[in-house]
């Protein structure tokens, strides 16, 4: 008999905690969802800015990759030179 009050105690307040937690969510209001619509938008410059600095930073690379390459033939052909002598 124990058991079954406790049981019923349980359920009860199970039920009554899980009416009072629905019931507090209105839901987002307008100043809400402009924050949001804002913070998408700016979410998404911020995306496109990474794009584009990526971008940037790949070609910086291939710039890199080519001096390093003439840097390299410079010092063979100066080390080709000092041996001719």
């Amino acid at each position: 008999m124990v058991k079954i009050r406790n049981f019923f105690f349980v359920l009860t307040a199970f039920a009554f905690l899980s009416g009072f937690l629905a019931g507090c969510g209105g839901g987002p209001d307008e100043e809400q969802l402009k924050q949001l619509a804002d913070l998408k938008a700016e979410v998404e410059k911020l995306q496109s800015d990474v794009s584009k600095l990526e971008s940037e930073k790949a070609d910086l690379q291939k710039q890199i990759a080519k001096q390093d390459e003439s840097i390299k033939n410079f010092n063979k052909l100066t080390d080709a030179v000092k041996n001719c002598k």
